[in-house]
């Protein structure tokens, strides 16, 4: 997990919260200055995502999520993404086996059946605001009497397809159940700040950073590009597909066992009338296909699953992966359509960063990792349901620390940025960027560039910049390049060669007295939110100075 460099502890309790469709995640920054999963009353980790109502009684997560196999049509799920949106036909199908969703007006409600204290059912509509209102309101108890004091604010993640009315309307349902709210921010932001992205800010080896976030969820993907520089993000763009899940993924090896347990007994429970069979089939290979992820077998068993017979038995990974392949194909299209859109090749990311449950089935992460070069960085967060959690646990810790203040609006993550790679020309077919695309405005970086022994004139060439093709491998290229590593080459020398020049924006010449092998030019190159370009060329011995001011 990343850490807090500040060794001041918050005076207040502040805590992460990531709110799936599936599962909930709470996470807070504990002593050791580390992201800590709440455990809720159930000793777990996860609390599902789901209200139900049985009697006179009100169910929240596990016990709620039992209630689903024998009261699903009091069940509520799913309501995450309903917040805010305005009623739909499709919804019908959608919510077919649990609580059913009606118009209310232009509002989608949830309508199930409760009894009063007198025995007598009555039907309870709830709104989705309403019903996440009730389940925000437990979640907040569930902290609080974990760590044993109040909760006096949480930064929650929303899906990156949120709209303004969706956020709005989060809100206010955080309001409404007690939650001071400190922030709302996209997921791919809070799963970058979980894997330590923009954490080295204010340092001067502060790194920037492209990032691809690969987020499987139980209902949908999200694929994300997300750039770093000087440690503020830039969500470039974003993708998400319902035509791959932790529901799709299950649902092969539902069909797998139903199979089996026809070949076993003669029935088939996937037939209409076998509900409640299926409900309980689907909760038992959530488990199965976890023990994947770190065992080559897992078990899968049911008891009473049908006709009062139990079911048992076992699958493989390598079974399990023949069998669900093509389920990712979805997500790899999407990775490719994502990158095109925002202007990356896969060279030009620096890391997959991957979160939700679903994403950490080992076949889909071969295959994600098979899209990138060698050099691009595969990162597995361990217990990749948390990573959300733990991300918005770490910027409430940074804002308890008063490191970032609060609230800060989702427009400051979508800052005005650079459209294009801006750097020098070194030849016809290579630029070294120092401004990379994306970069957010204003921003400054320098260079420095060695002269030809020799030279008193420093040459620039400042250029716009596009993404440059792979070049083609030759063996005697090769040979050049490992004498050259041998001899030593020089800091400019090791940067990929991942953009041409597309644009020339300015040519500067710096005069000099004297000039030897150890003379370096510092090259600035600063870009005001108007866009405008300044480079400044500087020989420090001297202090002789050249700039060039390119209008936007």
């Amino acid at each position: 997990m990343a850490t807090i460099s500040s060794s001041l502890l918050p005076k207040k309790t502040f805590i992460g919260l990531s709110v799936g469709n599936h599962n909930s995640v709470i996470a807070i920054i504990n002593k050791e200055h580390r992201a800590e999963v709440i455990a809720n009353e159930d000793g777990e980790h996860k609390t599902p995502t789901y209200i139900a109502f049985s009697g006179e009684e009100e169910y929240h997560g596990s016990q709620a999520k039992h209630q689903f196999v024998r009261n699903a049509q009091n069940t509520i799920l799913g309501f995450r993404d309903l917040v805010g949106k305005p009623y739909s036909d499709e919804l019908k199908g959608r919510f077919a086996s649990s609580a059913r969703v009606e118009a209310s007006g232009a509002k989608p409600v949830f309508v199930v059946t409760t009894e009063n204290e007198d025995g007598e059912s009555k039907e309870l509509r709830l709104t989705a605001e309403e019903v996440l209102e009730r389940y925000l309101g437990r979640l907040k108890t569930t902290a609080e009497e974990y760590l044993g004091r109040k909760i006096d604010g949480a930064v929650v993640a929303h899906p990156v397809g949120f709209s303004d009315e969706q956020k709005t309307a989060f809100r206010a349902a955080c309001e409404a159940a007690g939650l001071p709210l400190l922030q709302l921010i996209p997921e791919p932001v809070a799963c970058g700040l979980q894997y330590g992205l923009g954490s080295n800010a204010s340092h001067d080896d502060a790194k920037d950073t492209v990032a691809l976030v690969v987020d499987v969820g139980g209902t949908g993907a999200a694929v994300s590009v997300l750039a770093v520089h000087g440690g503020l993000f830039t969500l470039v763009d974003s993708l998400h597909t319902s035509e791959i899940s932790g529901e799709i993924v299950d649902e092969v090896l539902v069909r797998h066992f139903a199979g089996e347990f026809k070949k076993q007994s003669g029935v088939d429970v996937l037939e209409q009338g076998n509900s409640r069979a299926v409900r309980k089939l689907r909760q038992a290979v959530e488990v199965t296909k976890r023990t994947l992820s770190s065992a080559a077998t897992a078990p899968c068993a049911v008891e009473s699953l049908a006709n009062g017979m139990d079911f048992s038995s076992t699958v493989n990974r390598t079974r399990f992966d023949i069998m669900a392949n093509k389920t990712y194909t979805p997500l790899l299209d999407s990775i490719s359509t994502v990158l095109a859109r925002s202007g990356y090749t896969p060279g030009q990311v620096d890391q997959v960063l991957l979160c939700g449950g679903a994403a950490r089935v080992r076949k889909l992460q071969a295959r994600v990792a098979a899209m990138f070069p060698e050099s691009t960085q595969m990162r597995d967060g361990g217990e990749l349901d948390e990573v959300i959690a733990a991300g918005c646990a770490e910027q409430a810790a940074l804002i308890a620390q008063g490191t970032v203040e609060a609230p800060v609006a989702d427009a400051a993550i979508q800052a005005t940025v650079l459209a294009r790679p801006v750097g020098i020309q070194v030849s016809a077919e290579r630029l070294v960027a120092v401004l990379q695309k994306d970069t957010p405005l204003p921003a400054s970086r320098t260079i420095k560039v060695a002269l030809p022994a020799g030279e008193k004139r420093a040459y620039v060439a400042v250029s716009e910049g596009e993404p440059a093709a792979p070049p083609a491998e030759d063996e005697d290229e090769d040979e050049d390049e490992d004498e050259d590593e041998a001899e030593g080459q020089t800091e400019e020398a090791k940067e990929p060669i991942v953009y041409r020049p597309s644009k020339l924006l300015a040519e500067m010449v710096l005069e000099l007295d004297q000039a030897d092998e150890f003379t370096r030019i510092n090259v600035t190159f600063f870009v005001g939110t108007d866009s405008k370009l300044t480079v400044t060329a500087t020989e420090p011995v001297s202090g002789k100075s050249i700039t060039a001011e390119i209008p936007q």
